[in-house]
């Protein structure tokens, strides 16, 4: 695979794309199996190329359709001579096949497919090899978080994850986090104002009694935490399945970062179409 494409891929990995792949060519064509493009959710070719011009405008609007719906396509591209093409591009009616007019006479077998950012899940805790943390970490990396664990007794997650001390003022938490403390109490307060000051968080979750959370909340009022953000944080964290063992309460804590992140997504997507129309309305 080129260098260049993983650079790039890099460079853009904190947005969502298209990656436009040929995987298969039939007769003479410009473009050869293995030739990428990577299309951004502006509709740009950000990177590479399927061969030329003419087949890559009709790609770039599969693109957006599967970063929209973030769903793969494969597309059959026809290249074909003045005689025997409709028009100069003509796109079937599902747009999983394109006619080009050119002089090439091939066609070639397109894979687009979606990529995401995953999400960053930060879990915080202060107990030694808790299996209601342990659970969170892991089920929700293997549910498509990018999981960091802070703990100063050490990660008791996956062996690759990040381990830090709770030292409050240096935890920066990024843009659209989804944040679960699974604490004693004795740094949430604290803790949660740090996550208040952080832009447009996605979730709060708090593993705490009624009683813990109510005392919380009044030494975050004393604090002068905004009260739209304490009203915001998710205590007790998880959706109720009667859940019993630890275990139980982690998977209820995960399901409800899966149900959060997709209402999340389902906004923007809705966001971004709102802004699409409201832009061509006004052209």
């Amino acid at each position: 695979m080129d260098d260049l494409f993983l650079l790039k891929l890099e460079e853009l990995k904190g947005q969502k794309l298209a990656i436009a792949t040929i995987t298969r060519t039939f007769g003479s064509t410009l473009g050869k199996a293995g030739f990428k493009m990577i299309i951004t959710a502006r509709g740009e070719i950000a990177y590479g190329t399927l061969g030329g011009g003419c087949p890559e405008g009709p790609i770039v609007r599969v693109g957006l359709d599967v970063i929209k719906n973030q769903t793969p396509r494969v597309v059959r591209v026809f290249l074909e001579d003045a005689k025997t093409a409709l028009g100069k591009i003509s796109i079937s009616g599902d747009g999983d096949e394109v006619h080009v007019e050119t002089n090439c006479g091939g066609n070639m077998e397109i894979l687009v497919e979606p990529y995401s950012p995953r999400p960053m899940l930060m879990v915080f805790g202060d107990t030694f090899n808790s299996p209601l943390e342990r659970t969170v970490v892991n089920v929700g990396r293997e549910v498509g978080f990018k999981t960091i664990e802070h703990n100063p007794l050490g990660a008791c997650g996956q062996p690759d994850l990040a381990s830090t001390t709770l030292d409050v003022k240096s935890i920066n938490i990024p843009e659209g986090a989804y944040v679960v403390l699974v604490t004693r109490g004795v740094n949430d307060a604290p803790l949660l104002e740090r996550i208040s000051k952080s832009p447009n968080v996605n979730y709060v979750g708090v593993v705490a009694s009624e009683n813990r959370w109510a005392a919380t909340k009044m030494e975050l009022e004393r604090l002068g935490v905004d009260r739209s953000f304490i009203e915001r944080v998710h205590a007790p964290a998880g959706v109720e399945i009667n859940s019993i063992l630890l275990e139980e309460i982690a998977i209820s804590i995960v399901a409800e970062l899966i149900e959060v992140r997709r209402k999340v997504e389902n906004a923007q997507e809705f966001g971004e179409l709102a802004r699409a129309v409201s832009s061509e309305s006004t052209r």
